[in-house]
């Protein structure tokens, strides 16, 4: 018995493979996630524990959430519409590389120099 992952074809770019899994779940599973990323940044705000580190990551998945709900099944593909998708899409990944350097820097600790 083989045990395979499903992996994306070459073709695909990570935003094709984040729409399909975002597809594949219902509204309410993305209205739970969107809410719980939501929650988990109050409730760090309300207890002064909000690193920037932190609210990207929930800004991160609400965006991944958001994007799901909005563009769920196949809606009028006007110039705004899709202008409004990349506008998410495009905020989100910026997000996502400025955390994803962060991280990378706060694993090398206080040694690094530039």
């Amino acid at each position: 018995m083989q045990h395979v992952a499903p992996l994306a074809s070459p073709r695909e770019s990570i935003f094709a493979v984040l729409a399909s899994a975002a597809r594949r779940l219902s509204y309410g599973d993305l209205s739970v996630i969107a809410a719980a990323s939501g929650a988990v940044a109050l409730a760090a705000a309300a207890v002064d524990r909000a690193s920037w580190m932190l609210l990207s990551a929930c800004y991160v998945v609400w965006c991944f959430a958001g994007w799901g709900i909005l563009f769920h099944t196949s809606t009028p593909r006007t110039a705004r519409w899709k202008a409004f998708q990349w506008t998410i899409v495009g905020s989100a990944s910026v997000v996502a590389v400025i955390l994803g350097v962060a991280v990378f820097f706060w694993a090398l600790g206080p040694s690094w120099k530039l």
